[in-house]
């Protein structure tokens, strides 16, 4: 499988002219419902399944879709599940949608999860009118004239920017600086490197 695509629960803006075809669907609890009205037929619902709704789960037994539940009372969340499942599949190329606009630590989470887990994947997560993104790769296509910002999850050693408004040679940020916010990209595609630390791109549309 080449592509897969994940659907959280919690508030989704997303749309269906937005999402591609995708070899693996996992819906993460709720996200079965984003599923439905989005015309997609997941291939797995993973999550503890405590805000699914008896509707939806009774047409997903119907659909007689694959449901890997867990105790509510875990240290992972269904998210992170979701996503080492993906991973463990050994698939590169991985969109997540839904999860907008809830609780912050929620958000929290799932961002440093990424991080966490992220290691040679392409990992796109589509929030609202903002794209964060976690590249596989050092060129990024993000379009002239638009907004980014290199969101750092540790130190950054030798950062370097090409193609951007405010480019960086060689540079060291420390976690939780904000010298890389709010960038503006000068070529329809940016080259970012690091020679260690992880970070991810939100990318402004």
């Amino acid at each position: 499988m080449k592509n897969a695509l994940i659907i959280n629960g919690g508030d989704n803006t997303t749309n269906r002219d937005q999402i591609e075809k995708f070899d693996y669907i996992v819906a993460v609890d709720s996200g079965a419902e984003h599923a439905y009205k989005l015309f997609l037929k997941p291939d797995l619902i993973i999550g503890d399944l405590d805000s699914i709704s008896t509707k939806t789960y009774d047409r997903v037994n119907k659909d007689r879709i694959e449901i890997l539940e867990y105790k509510k009372n875990k240290d992972y969340t269904d998210f992170e599940i979701a996503l080492s499942h993906i991973i463990d599949l050994k698939i590169k190329d991985v969109t997540v949608i839904g999860g907008e606009y809830g609780d912050i630590d929620h958000l929290f989470g799932s961002l440093f999860a990424i991080a966490k887990l992220h290691t040679d994947q392409n990992i796109l997560w589509l929030h609202g009118e903002q794209e964060i993104l976690f590249p596989e790769s050092e060129s990024i296509k993000i379009g002239i004239n638009n907004k980014f910002s290199v969101l750092p999850f540790s130190d950054l050693i030798n950062l370097n920017i090409t193609g951007a408004e405010w480019n960086l040679e060689n540079e060291n940020i420390e976690f939780g600086q904000s010298k890389t916010l709010r960038n503006i990209a000068r070529n329809e595609k940016i080259n970012i490197s690091v020679s260690d630390g992880k970070f991810c791109l939100i990318i402004y549309s």
